[in-house]
């Protein structure tokens, strides 16, 4: 891979590096390959594309990006995702465009992004973009220091902005993950307030101000789990609490406690969940 000097040409504001990897780092599943800090982000046009994946994030101003897809403008609080190889061209749209970038490699990379729903290159949105800018200038820090574990840290750094990009962007067609969670906080609340009781999902529906259907939809997306699924889950986590922090208890009184009104029920959904009955439970913590 040949990778471009972006202060090579045009006005040179801003602070950056590109890495050299060794052998070692080669093997790393994530590779931190460059990072800018406060750019100055002049006209850059791409035929055959870049051989990393980028992130290119609008700190002031607005850029626009053009793919073979159409045109979509970066204004603050957006970022572009470039994929590797991929024509594309990207200038400033209004004034002055600064941004942060970061440009990354590595053979799960794909895969991954795939996987938390961001398959394509493209502007998103960002709910949290001080929380990537950060992110970006901890890369450009690490890049910096002579530190001889300084590209296994890169490669941390790499997934965790995956993991961030996966929480906080989102495209137009797409609501990020902390959107979403956002969303969906009231219903979670009201499940921990009131686990010891019969909880139904209209009533949780109502919360949100949706249908039933709607709401049932925008949770599985969210917990990948169904709403009764959910509930479950937590309660079998407050009976675990309970069985470990009070040995008095009956196993009928946890039972009640965390909103089972049978006591079969409560026995045949822990051991689901567990693989053992209550009792063997706290007999193997005791």
């Amino acid at each position: 891979m040949t990778y471009e000097d972006q202060h090579d040409r045009g006005r040179r504001e801003g602070d950056f590096l590109i890495s050299t990897l060794s052998e070692i780092e080669k093997e790393l599943p994530f590779h931190l390959i460059g990072a800018g800090c406060d750019f100055y982000q002049y006209p850059i046009e791409r035929a055959f594309g870049y051989p990393s994946y980028q992130w290119i994030q609008t700190i002031s101003g607005s850029g626009a990006l053009s793919t073979e897809g159409g045109d979509e403008v970066v204004p603050e609080g957006h970022g572009m995702l470039l994929y590797p190889d991929g024509p594309h061209a990207y200038r400033a749209a209004e004034g002055d465009w600064y941004v942060h970038w970061i440009t990354f490699h590595g053979y799960h990379i794909e895969r991954m992004l795939h996987q938390l729903g961001l398959a394509t290159t493209g502007v998103y949105s960002i709910s949290e973009p001080v929380a990537i800018a950060a992110l970006i200038r901890k890369a450009y820090h690490n890049l910096q220091s002579d530190h001889p574990l300084k590209g296994l840290e890169g490669s941390a750094l790499v997934y965790r902005l995956l993991l961030d990009l996966f929480k906080y962007a989102g495209s137009s067609g797409r609501k990020s993950q902390e959107d979403q969670s956002r969303r969906l906080r009231p219903a979670l609340e009201r499940i921990e307030r009131e686990l010891e009781k019969p909880i139904a999902v209209d009533d949780l529906a109502t919360t949100l101000g949706v249908t039933p259907q709607h709401f049932c939809v925008l949770f599985k997306n969210l917990t990948g789990l169904r709403p009764t699924e959910y509930i479950n889950n937590r309660r079998i986590e407050r009976a675990k609490d309970l069985l470990f922090r009070h040995p008095s208890l009956r196993v009928h009184e946890v039972a009640r406690q965390v909103g089972f009104e049978s006591d079969s029920y409560f026995s045949t959904v822990f051991r689901k969940h567990e693989g053992v009955s209550p009792r063997q439970y706290r007999e193997l913590h005791f």
